[in-house]
């Protein structure tokens, strides 16, 4: 080649714009282009680049998938030259090229990479000339990694039946995830899957046995295939109450209480414990392993009613169930208890005593002058025993005749003793409530405080009454009481030989009729004596048993006994009983 010196004198390679390029070049002239940037060479096809351009990446196209082993990204730029590599640079500085680069254009480029982790992103993207001159697009290719999931596989918990649950099986990306059940899965009925955020959520179904529910839910962020996990949730079956709620029953203060309260379970064993905010009685404990409520109730001033919540726990469900004890305060009940009557002596003899007489009434005297008892302390559902006595029957012959005993609780009043007979006839008188009196003989004694000793004269004593003894023939008197609301006369002395019956249902002597003079029924009079013939003595009269008490309670019997309840004055109640025997319970 000849090179011309002359070309480059003056300055060497004229240099300029577009506008300053020589105006009739030479083949082979260069020019240093500073508008095009470029060192340039005059030819006969006009002035040409020399020297490769700079390319340019503007954009790209395409995702990364880690879960793909090889990912095609396009490139979009300016000045690839055939030959150009494209290759990207991690975040770590390391420089990786494409598996294959492609040029499809001066604009276009596809390369294929592998092995890219989404540890070193944001990766640059860089496409080089064979001029080593190369573009360089920062921060543009992210690898879409495969999810992981954060919640272990398995069990999501175990869980009380019918119960709301709040629960999550979450995955992590850097992609948006969802999730969905897998093709033939399900969950509880009741429960549901939250798409966006993986919580599972909503009320388990009542079971009879404890269940395991096993799904299998799928994660997926869109790009990369979706992984699947399988789960499950256990379904625990609550107790159930065998125990009806509401009252264990109705005790008397300072009593003992043993009630059982029980659940059942169809796996586990139940205990028992008291729900919190609620307690039992003073003195009273619940045995968390039997549920026996136990113990002592405490002393009261008035009627309470404790309510409880007690919780049966299977170790998972607390099922509780509301429970109540009622404890009576101990109240005062007013008492009339009159004994059977006796009979009178069957030959030419005193009359029969009245029956015994207690009571407990205000101002009221008992028999033999004694002042009023004092009224019963009773309670609530306790049972206390009635006994109406009958009065003695008249005699065929000699022998003791007496009336039968009445009784409330402790209250016992003693049978009217019967009347004494002439010589054969037991000619003295039998002791009892109130005592007979005799003919020619020793007159019966009354009991202290129950009635008066009988009478004895040449002609036969009268029986004696719970007022006052017998008084020659004469039965002695009765006691006015009005327990009732309604004063009532009653326990008088039977009548001796020609003798008049005490007042309050003593039998009148009436010569040979024997049935005129007999002692009244309910009152606890005493029959009058035989007179001669064939009449014979009369029998002694039927007890009472009255009871006065406040009309906040109520009073149940067994059935055996004949009873009428009324109610005298404000704030109480009576119940009489003239017949019979058996139980009563306050309520």
């Amino acid at each position: 080649m000849t090179i011309k010196f002359s070309d480059i004198t003056g300055g060497g390679i004229p240099y300029g714009n577009n506008a300053g390029r020589p105006a009739s070049p030479g083949i082979g002239k260069l020019y240093s282009n500073g508008e095009e940037k470029r060192l340039e060479l005059y030819t006969s096809s006009g002035w040409q680049n020399i020297v490769s351009e700079t390319p340019g990446v503007v954009s790209i196209s395409g995702s990364y998938l880690e879960s793909n082993n090889t990912n095609t990204v396009e490139i979009t730029g300016t000045n690839f030259s055939t030959g150009a590599i494209a290759s990207v640079i991690g975040s770590n500085g390391v420089e990786v090229n494409a598996n294959s680069t492609t040029v499809n254009s001066i604009v276009s480029v596809t390369a294929v990479f592998s092995g890219l982790v989404g540890a070193n992103e944001p990766y640059d993207i860089k496409v080089t000339n064979p001029s080593n001159l190369f573009g360089l697009l920062p921060d543009a290719l992210y690898v879409n990694n495969i999810l992981s999931w954060q919640t272990a596989a398995g069990s999501l918990g175990t869980f009380g039946d019918n119960v709301s649950v709040s629960i999550s099986a979450v995955a992590t990306d850097d992609s948006t995830i969802t999730y969905s059940l897998a093709s033939g899965s399900s969950l509880p009925s009741g429960i549901s899957l939250n798409s966006s955020t993986g919580a599972i959520t909503g009320t388990l179904p009542n079971i009879t046995a404890n269940t395991t529910y096993t799904f299998t839910i799928n994660a997926s962020d869109g790009a990369n295939p979706v992984v699947p996990r399988t789960f499950s949730i256990t379904s625990n079956a609550a107790p159930t109450w065998t125990t009806s709620s509401g009252s264990l029953g109705t005790f008397s203060e300072e009593s003992s209480v043993n009630v059982t309260v029980s659940a059942t379970d169809p796996s586990d064993v139940v205990s028992y414990s008291l729900a919190s905010g609620s307690s039992l009685p003073s003195g009273i404990t619940l045995n968390s392993s039997t549920g026996v409520i136990s113990g002592t109730l405490p002393d009261i001033a008035s009627d309470i009613t404790y309510n409880f919540t007690i919780n049966a726990n299977d170790g998972i469900n607390s099922i509780p169930r509301t429970f109540s004890l009622s404890s009576g305060a101990k109240f005062q009940v007013q008492y009339l208890v009159i004994a059977g009557g006796a009979a009178g002596a069957q030959d030419s003899a005193g009359g029969g005593g009245a029956g015994g007489y207690r009571s407990s009434v205000n101002g009221e005297m008992s028999g033999g002058g004694a002042s009023a008892e004092s009224p019963f302390l009773a309670s609530v559902a306790t049972q206390y025993s009635i006994i109406v006595g009958n009065g003695g029957t008249r005699p065929s012959g000699p022998g003791q005749n007496n009336g039968q005993n009445s009784q409330f609780a402790s209250i016992v009043s003693l049978g009217g003793g019967s009347g004494g007979g002439s010589a054969g006839f037991g000619a003295n008188g039998y002791s009892g409530g109130s005592g007979g009196g005799a003919f020619n003989g020793t007159p019966g004694s009354g009991t202290q405080g129950q009635g008066h000793s009988g009478a004895n004269s040449s002609t036969g004593g009268g029986g004696g009454g719970a007022g006052s003894a017998g008084s020659g023939n004469n039965g002695g008197s009765g006691v006015s009481s009005s327990i009732t609301g309604t004063a009532i006369t009653r326990a008088g002395g039977g009548g001796g030989l020609s003798g008049t019956g005490g007042s309050g249902g003593g039998g009148t002597n009436t010569g040979y009729q024997a049935t005129s003079n007999n002692g009244v029924v309910n009152t606890g009079g005493g029959g009058s004596a035989h007179s001669g013939g064939w009449g014979g003595a009369g029998n002694g009269g039927s007890g009472v048993v009255i009871l006065k008490y406040p009309d906040s309670k109520s009073l149940s019997s067994d059935g055996t006994l004949v009873a009428t309840t009324t109610a005298p004055a404000v704030g109480f109640k009576v119940t009489s009983f003239t017949a019979g025997s058996g139980t009563v319970t306050f309520v």
